[in-house]
């Protein structure tokens, strides 16, 4: 008995520290995509800085200079910008 209070712990402990946090990255992520819009200047996770031209279904045209257009998957964006004057939004720590 002791062995199965002890494993549904483990699976337990396992959820809300690895499982749980990756959820909800994943649907800010989602969402912060679902938000995107043509003229948002965005960070890719490449490191890339561009402005967004178009919005496709999957993916997305980023100017990265004056010009150069390139094509990338819509998952790429790692951030979105704040637009000059706009006020970031402050992310608290939870410890």
């Amino acid at each position: 008995m002791e062995p199965l209070i002890f494993l549904g712990a483990m699976v337990a402990l396992f959820w809300f520290l690895l499982i749980r946090p990756q959820r909800r990255r994943q649907a800010a992520h989602r969402s912060m995509l679902s938000g995107l819009s043509t003229g948002d200047e965005v960070l890719t996770a490449g490191g890339v800085f561009g402005r967004v031209r178009r919005i496709e279904d999957d993916h997305i045209v980023l100017e990265i200079a004056p010009g150069t257009e390139v094509r990338l998957a819509k998952d790429a964006v790692a951030n979105v910008l704040p637009q000059p004057g706009e006020i970031p939004p402050v992310h608290e720590e939870r410890s």
